[in-house]
């Protein structure tokens, strides 16, 4: 499963940029929402939630990014003790990394469901 990740990773890795274009453009669509509304924000009015949803899954996939395209591969060659602990370690960081991943990932889907009602 984490070699799905990596593979996806290494294939949207150079439209890392288009996500930070699409931050900016977020977080300045809320500012404009919270300091020059004219009107009052109403409790019905989810623009700016669905915003901030939109946000958190933007720093997910740049979180994605930029963290499962560095995972070392696995070498089984006759290497020296310390450096076949320091790989193992490695590997079972990153295995906890992708835990981590998918736990927000699907606490995101849920709260995607919830703010839009689905």
């Amino acid at each position: 499963m984490i070699s799905l990740i990596i593979k996806l990773s290494t294939v949207l890795k150079p439209f890392h940029k288009v996500t930070y274009l699409l931050a900016l453009l977020i977080v300045t669509n809320i500012a404009y929402q919270l300091l020059f509304s004219t009107e009052h924000v109403q409790i019905e009015d989810k623009e700016a939630m669905l915003s901030l949803l939109a946000l958190a899954w933007l720093a997910l996939v740049n979180l994605m990014l930029h963290v499962f395209t560095r995972v070392p591969e696995n070498k089984e060659n006759k290497q020296p003790l310390f450096t076949r602990i320091k790989n193992k370690l490695h590997q079972w960081l990153y295995s906890i990394l992708f835990f981590v991943f998918i736990a927000l990932s699907i606490s995101l889907i849920i709260l995607s469901f919830k703010m839009l009602r689905l």
